[in-house]
């Protein structure tokens, strides 16, 4: 049996059928973090036209750095690698390094 109001207006019937039930819609979720290779090719593109020569180094730098291609020495190499790897490492040997101080 169609449950129709006769009393409403024809284009607003429709049928409770094809209706979504409530709380079903989605709501869009929240942006995700844009990654460091997505952060440094945004800033290089940004940057394409600049004729700062500091600016565009540091794009590129941080763009190699987002591809884990940046030119380190060895040292410099392992404790990035620490860092990555091992924050709670890097975290107790920042004393002793003087670092965060």
């Amino acid at each position: 049996m169609d449950h129709q109001n006769l009393s409403a207006p024809a284009c607003a019937q429709t049928d409770s059928r094809r209706l979504p039930a409530s709380g079903s819609a989605r709501r869009p979720s929240a942006p995700a973090e844009p990654t460091d290779l997505q952060a440094a090719i945004r800033v290089a593109q940004q940057l394409l036209d600049s004729d700062q020569i500091l600016s565009l180094r540091e794009a590129l730098r941080l763009l190699l750095r987002a591809l884990d291609a940046e030119p380190t020495d060895d040292d410099e190499a392992a404790r990035r690698f620490v860092a990555r790897h091992y924050p709670e490492v890097t975290a107790f040997l920042a004393p002793e390094r003087g670092e965060g101080q």
